[in-house]
C-alpha cells in the first residue's frame, strides 16, 4: 500500500519501477560488485569477457556503504534471501576496507588486488601481513566514513541475526573509538589527520561536519547500547554544542552566490536520516527535524528521489508535486549508464542559466529530465541542473542511485509495490 498521503501509482508504473530495480540489481551483481565485495561505482566496459574492471577508486567506501544500505532496505521490503547474500558480500567489502590498513578504526578509501587495473597516478599503499595481496588508498575523508556507517546502520537494522550484528558493531565501534580518541578527527595510518577529517566544532569548523560527527557517534550508540557512546554523543550534542551546529549544516546564504553544493546536501540528509532513526529525545529530534526541513526546502522541486524518501520517512511536509517529481525521476532513470558525450548547452530548446555552478560549469534554468542529463556515479549528490559531459562510452556507472532511492521509497511507502 502507498503512504496514506499519496495517491496510488498506476499498476504499469509500479511494475516498470520494480523491473528497473531488478535490471540495475542484476548489472551491479555481474559487473560492479568486485571479488573483494566493494562496489566498482565506475567501471571500464571494454573488457571482452563481459566483466567490468574498476576505473575509479576515490569513493569506493561511501558507495559500498550505500549499496549495503540499499540491500538492507530491499530485504526489509521483500525478505528476499538474495538481498541478504548481496548484503553480506558487501559487508565483507566494508570489513576489508577497515582491516586492510592494519590500523584499527581507520578504514581505507578503496582497496584492490595488485593484479587489478589501477590508476597509477594515485598513491597506493601495499598491504602487509595477511593483507599483503592487496593495496589500498588512504586519505579517508568524512564523506567516506559517513557512507560506511550509514550502510552499517541499515545492515544492523535489517535483521536480528546476532552474528551479523556483532560484526557490524565491532567495525562501527572501532571507527568511532579511534575518532573519539583523536579528539573527533580522522587520523590516518601515518598518525596524521587526513585532509578532510576535522569533525570538531571549533569556531572555524564546518557545521556539516558537526552533523556528521553526531550521526557517526549515535550510530555507534545504536549498535552498541552497552558501550560509552550514548554518553559521548550527549556530551557532543549538548555540552559542546554540536546539535545547534547540526541545525545550520545546510541552506547556506552564500551558496546563492557561489553555487549550491549538492554533494553536501546529500551528506546532510544521510546524517539527518541516521539521527532521526535513532534519536528519541524530543528536544534533539526537533533540532534535527528542523535541519532536515531546511535542507529539503532548498531541493524540494529538484525531483531528488532519495531526499524525498528521507523527508517522507521523518514527517517533513512533502506535497504531491514533489512526490510526482521524484517518481518521474525514477521512471526516467536510464538503464544505460555509460559516459557518453552530452552537450545540452548547445540545444536551442534548453534554457541556460546566467549563473554558473560552483565549479564554473554551465547549468540549466531548471533540472532536465533524468534521461537527458549527463550520467554520474551517484545521481542524488550531483547537480541536477548540469548540462554537459565529455565521454567516449568506455566508462560505465553502476546505477546505484536508482536502487537506494527505489528501495527507500518502497520502505517508507511512497512508492507502491507492483501487483503480484
Amino acid at each position: 500500500m502507498p503512504h496514506d498521503r499519496f495517491a496510488s501509482l498506476p499498476p504499469e508504473t509500479a511494475q516498470r519501477l520494480a523491473e528497473k530495480a531488478a535490471w540495475h540489481e542484476d548489472r551491479i551483481g555481474r559487473r560492479h560488485l568486485t571479488s573483494t565485495g566493494v562496489l566498482a561505482y565506475q567501471a571500464d566496459v571494454r573488457r571482452v569477457d563481459g566483466d567490468a574492471a574498476p576505473m575509479a577508486y576515490a569513493d569506493m567506501a561511501i558507495w559500498t556503504g550505500m549499496y549495503v544500505a540499499a540491500e538492507s532496505m530491499r530485504y526489509l521490503v521483500t525478505a528476499d534471501p538474495d538481498a541478504i547474500d548481496r548484503l553480506d558480500r558487501a559487508i565483507d567489502g566494508l570489513t576489508l576496507l577497515h582491516q586492510v590498513t592494519n590500523t584499527p578504526g581507520f578504514p581505507a578509501r578503496a582497496v584492490q588486488r595488485p593484479t587489478d587495473p589501477h590508476d597509477a597516478s594515485v598513491y597506493w599503499v601495499v598491504g602487509s601481513g595477511r593483507f599483503s595481496e592487496y593495496r589500498w588508498l588512504g586519505d579517508t575523508s568524512v564523506d567516506q566514513v559517513l557512507g560506511l556507517l550509514y550502510g552499517y546502520g541499515w545492515a544492523f537494522d535489517a535483521t536480528d541475526d546476532a552474528t551479523r550484528r556483532r560484526r557490524v558493531a565491532a567495525d562501527v565501534t572501532a571507527i568511532v573509538d579511534r575518532l573519539v580518541a583523536h579528539g573527533m578527527q580522522i587520523v590516518g595510518a601515518d598518525g596524521r589527520r587526513v585532509k578532510h577529517g576535522d569533525l570538531t566544532a571549533g569556531l572555524f569548523a564546518e557545521n556539516l561536519n558537526a552533523l556528521i560527527a553526531l550521526a557517526l557517534v549515535k550510530t555507534a550508540a545504536h549498535v552498541a547500547p552497552d558501550g560509552p557512546y550514548e554518553r559521548i554523543y550527549r556530551d557532543l550534542a549538548e555540552r559542546k554544542g554540536y546539535a545547534r551546529r547540526a541545525l545550520a549544516a545546510r541552506d547556506r546564504w552564500w551558496e546563492f552566490v557561489t553555487g549550491v553544493n549538492h554533494s553536501d546536501n546529500n551528506l546532510a540528509v544521510l546524517a539527518y536520516d541516521a539521527l532521526l532513526r535513532y534519536e528519541r529525545d524530543p528536544r534533539l529530534r526537533d533540532l534535527y527535524h528542523a535541519g532536515l526541513r531546511r535542507t529539503w526546502n532548498v531541493a524540494s522541486r529538484e525531483g531528488n528521489a532519495l531526499m524525498t524518501g528521507i523527508a517522507v520517512a521523518h514527517g517533513v511536509p512533502v506535497d504531491q508535486t514533489a512526490v510526482r517529481a521524484a517518481i518521474a525521476s525514477l521512471v526516467d532513470f536510464p538503464l544505460e549508464q555509460r559516459d557518453v558525450e552530452v552537450m545540452n548547452s548547445r540545444r536551442a530548446d534548453v534554457c541556460v542559466a546566467h549563473r554558473r555552478d560552483r565549479t564554473g560549469d554551465l547549468q540549466a534554468c531548471a533540472p532536465l529530465p533524468m534521461s537527458e542529463r549527463p550520467r554520474g556515479p551517484f545521481e542524488w549528490n550531483q547537480n541536477p541542473y548540469r548540462l554537459d559531459r565529455s565521454g567516449r562510452g568506455e566508462l560505465e556507472f553502476s546505477g546505484l542511485g536508482y536502487l537506494v532511492a527505489y528501495w527507500l521509497g518502497r520502505h517508507v511507502e511512497f512508492i507502491e509495490a507492483p501487483s503480484p
